[in-house]
């Protein structure tokens, strides 16, 4: 948790994540508690998935140590089925002002983080408002090589509207 680069040593912060959890994977044992945040983050998202997968695999399958594993990789919540009673999923759990029937529409949603694990894996994403709520608008997002679903589309026309408003 908390790498850092190394770049005078030519060294970036995604190949010390990578050598601290080799680390953690040579030494780690059965007694041990390994918490790893966000493993995979430094590639592509392909990559970073079957990193965070096999590494979370072979600290539950090899090592049987005791794991908090945070991640934004929801595919890797399928680990339950192969460790029933072992693997459990949680997410931070949240409020909206909108109610369920329109859960795709972020557009003008507010949204409380109440700071609380609740089971399971969360169904929404809200990268997209917290850029809103840090005042990151459509201008920082014109090069996204590809809008590919509704409310990302509906988020970036709301920017776009609200940039030619200003």
């Amino acid at each position: 948790m908390g790498a850092s680069d190394s770049i005078q040593q030519g060294r970036s912060t995604f190949l010390e994540e990578l050598s601290e959890t080799s680390h953690i994977l040579h030494r780690c044992t059965g007694r041990s508690l390994v918490i790893l945040d966000e493993l995979g983050r430094g590639t592509s998202t392909h990559d970073g998935m079957a990193i965070a997968y096999a590494t979370l695999h072979y600290l539950l399958k090899q090592k049987k140590s005791l794991v908090l594993f945070v991640t934004h990789y929801p595919k890797i919540a399928s680990l339950e089925t192969e460790f029933p009673g072992s693997v459990a999923a949680y997410h931070m759990s949240h409020l909206t002002s909108h109610d369920d029937a329109s859960k795709n529409s972020n557009d003008h949603e507010d949204v409380t983080y109440l700071y609380k694990l609740v089971p399971g894996v969360s169904e929404r994403s809200f990268g997209f408002k917290v850029a809103q709520l840090a005042q990151v608008y459509s201008h920082h997002f014109i090069l996204l090589p590809l809008i590919h679903n509704k409310s990302r589309l509906k988020f970036f026309s709301y920017c776009l509207r609200k940039l030619t408003n200003e």
